[in-house]
């Protein structure tokens, strides 16, 4: 009878959390499952970034101006520009630039940005230093993510699974570390935590549509973005690599040329 009551509590727990998770996506149109407030997106990666920040001190890197003061003024100004054309502009967005040497750049729950120098690294890095357009396709994927709240969705679904009621409120209190590893996972590297995100190829591909449009609509040139992750993707497999654990080169080379078109549009529009 015990067994019995526990099984009917955790039913009607799971019918309440279904019932006030789904919700339609603004991003895409589609019926989501999502347990997570736009506010709480904001808190969520906020404790993402404090902690990366604390980690980088730790190693005394040197962060925003001091990783590269032109740098990071014109990270500032592409993320300022595609975070206004994209479908959430009040998101609490900020950029950071970071001394290391990992060809990385990530998007915490509600638009808060770490950008790795190693992106532009001359030997290894995938972005021209100082080039607007690689870098803002680089962004503009990552602000895309953000836009489609892919980590909040994905965590919602961990959550349906375990069917713990109250897993929301202890996600959202931890503490930054805990929060960090458990959402994004680590990457260490010399001695030193790093986050990278995960995300499923369907968000991959969402991401990449996404940010074309969200850049061609903010001045930025789509066509860049196509050739850029065509060169990416020919890089090999290596986990601390940005583009590591996306798509194969051809299937991502067709969808965006495939979204070209329509991000052409826009952009001749912004021009």
């Amino acid at each position: 009878m015990r067994r019995a009551r526990f099984l009917i509590a955790a039913a009607l727990s799971l019918a309440v959390l279904l019932g006030s998770g789904c919700a339609k996506d603004l991003v895409t149109g589609k019926t989501t499952l999502n347990y997570f407030g736009l506010d709480q997106e904001g808190r969520l990666g906020e404790q993402v970034l404090t902690a990366q920040l604390q980690e980088l001190g730790k190693k005394e890197k040197k962060v925003n101006v001091a990783a590269g003061g032109k740098n990071y003024e014109l990270l500032q100004r592409i993320v300022n520009d595609i975070s206004k054309a994209s479908h959430h502009p009040d998101f609490p967005y900020e950029v950071h630039l970071a001394d290391a040497d990992e060809v990385n750049a990530w998007c915490a729950p509600g638009g808060k940005l770490t950008v790795y120098t190693g992106l532009w690294d001359p030997k290894k890095g995938l972005v021209h230093e100082g080039n607007a357009d690689e870098l803002a396709a680089v962004m503009a994927h990552e602000i895309a993510h953000a836009n489609a709240r892919h980590v909040t969705e994905t965590l919602s679904r961990n959550m349906t699974i375990m069917m713990v009621g109250t897993a929301v409120q202890t996600a959202i209190s931890a503490g930054g570390s805990s929060a960090g590893a458990d959402l994004f996972g680590q990457v260490f590297s010399g001695g030193m935590n790093l986050y990278v995100p995960s995300y499923s190829r369907k968000n991959e591909f969402e991401a990449d549509r996404l940010g074309l449009i969200y850049m061609a609509k903010a001045g930025y040139d789509p066509r860049v973005a196509v050739e850029l992750w065509k060169r990416a993707a020919r890089r090999k497999k290596d986990r601390t690599n940005i583009y590591a654990s996306h798509p194969a080169s051809g299937e991502r080379a067709r969808a965006l040329e495939e979204s070209l078109p329509e991000a052409m549009k826009f952009y001749e529009e912004a021009l």
